[in-house]
């Protein structure tokens, strides 16, 4: 009898067994790199230059991730981002919505290449990819 109370204190005073605990993913981080490049906006027949604040993210091998555009001259914020269903896409403080949008070369000089990154909007020496 006094082997079987024994056995039980030690089996209810043992500590529970471990549970497999699931350690949540680390949430991949993303590094920005941050420049300043020449800037253009066209209206009509007229162009109004600047220099825009340009803050890029990009994926482990290097490609793209988001690209985000601000000029303090025109008020303007142009967010880009790779989406794997739809595209490239955009989105801009003016028209307010996403939209699919293929960058443009409009024009090279001394300086580099535009490419036209929203329509009517022009930014110097950026990445394509």
């Amino acid at each position: 009898m006094k082997l079987l109370a024994l056995a039980a204190t030690l089996l209810l005073s043992a500590p529970a067994p471990a549970l497999a605990q699931t350690v949540p993913a680390k949430p991949k981080v993303y590094r920005p790199f941050t420049y300043e490049t020449p800037c253009a906006l066209e209206a009509g027949i007229q162009t109004y230059f600047d220099t825009c604040k340009v803050v890029e993210t990009r994926e482990d091998g290097g490609a793209l991730r988001t690209r985000n555009i601000f000029s303090n001259k025109f008020g303007l914020t142009i967010k880009s981002w790779f989406d794997k269903e739809k595209g490239f896409m955009t989105w801009d403080s003016h028209n307010k919505f996403a939209y699919k949008w293929q960058y443009k070369v409009s024009g090279v000089n001394d300086q580099g290449a535009w490419s036209m990154v929203m329509p009517g909007f022009l930014l110097q020496n950026v990445s394509w990819d």
